[in-house]
């Protein structure tokens, strides 16, 4: 029986998300089993619904790492099954990315090509990482509040209806929205602690990774083991201010540009009298009261070797 002694992996619990990237990740049950057969002491679960992987995460028995198999939607959903565990009982998290966005891959390291993937986590390390929580959930890569949470939303039902994924379905539901809910938010702001402020938000992202939305740049510099989180604030901006900011936004150029801001911190909270549709690892949500916070080096991942 290998260990956490004998092998980095040690006892493993793959949790497969077979929607994942329309279905695809079904047809790649056995192309995992394939690729950990002979490398590691697994067992492989299948997902039966939303919601399932969290209780999966959260009901393991006698592990050590569990394995994501999807898309950030998964990772998501692991990672909060995780949270609900000790931090003494509580298994290191890694993935495979097959799913559509695979921001929280960029964020580890980890490639696309799932062989290489694969050899990247049975020969890597484990390192302490950040996690975020925003009213009570967890997540792992990123939290948006605004219109890039619109625009994620629009994304989600493009993606039913088109069998689009990564940064060219975001980019297409970022300009539908662009066009149709283009609009900024009134709400009491507070950042670390600090006093209220009253402002106009067009979006606010915070991060423990530098993309979100399948590669979009949102906050290039930020990395998830320094124990905050990167933000970007974007404030009151015309529509046609947008459009000729949106290229440099796109490849992380736009730390210079106002009325957006960049800059690392422990914790955020956003206020409003109406609900504003916000994002957490890409599940959309609604709420009038956005609290965000990190918790560092809370979960143990694997990473690649010179991570």
């Amino acid at each position: 029986m290998q260990s956490r002694e004998d092998a980095v992996l040690g006892r493993t619990l793959v949790i497969l998300n077979p929607t994942a990237r329309h279905g695809v990740t079904n047809d790649l049950i056995p192309v995992v089993s394939g690729l950990l057969e002979g490398q590691a002491e697994y067992r492989l679960l299948v997902t039966e619904g939303p919601g399932h992987a969290t209780d999966l995460a959260r009901e393991a028995k006698g592990c050590d790492t569990i394995v994501a198999v999807g898309g950030d939607g998964t990772v998501h959903e692991v990672l909060n099954g995780l949270m609900q565990r000790p931090a003494s009982d509580r298994p290191a998290l890694t993935l495979l990315p097959t799913g559509s966005g695979n921001d929280y891959r960029r964020t580890l390291g980890i490639s696309t090509n799932l062989t290489t993937a694969a050899c990247q986590i049975i020969g890597g390390t484990r390192v302490s990482v950040d996690v975020g929580v925003v009213n009570g959930v967890y997540f792992a890569n990123s939290v948006s509040v605004g219109f890039d949470a619109r625009v994620t939303a629009k994304a989600v039902e493009l993606k039913s209806t088109t069998g689009w994924s990564g940064i060219m379905l975001y980019m297409r539901a970022l300009f539908i929205v662009l066009f149709r809910q283009f609009y900024t938010h009134e709400v009491e702001l507070s950042i670390d602690d600090g006093p209220s402020v009253d402002t106009e938000l067009l979006l606010l992202a915070a991060t423990n990774g530098p993309t979100y939305g399948g590669g979009f740049k949102i906050t290039p510099g930020a990395r998830c083991d320094d124990g905050l989180l990167d933000t970007c604030i974007i404030g009151k901006v015309s529509l046609l201010g947008a459009l000729l900011r949106l290229p440099f936004v796109v490849v992380g150029h736009h730390g210079w540009m106002r009325p957006a801001t960049l800059a690392p911190h422990r914790s955020i909270r956003i206020r409003s009298e109406v609900p504003i549709e916000g994002q957490i690892d890409g599940e959309v949500t609604l709420a009038s009261t956005y609290e965000i916070s990190v918790l560092p080096g809370a979960l143990e991942v694997i990473v690649p070797e010179g991570w």
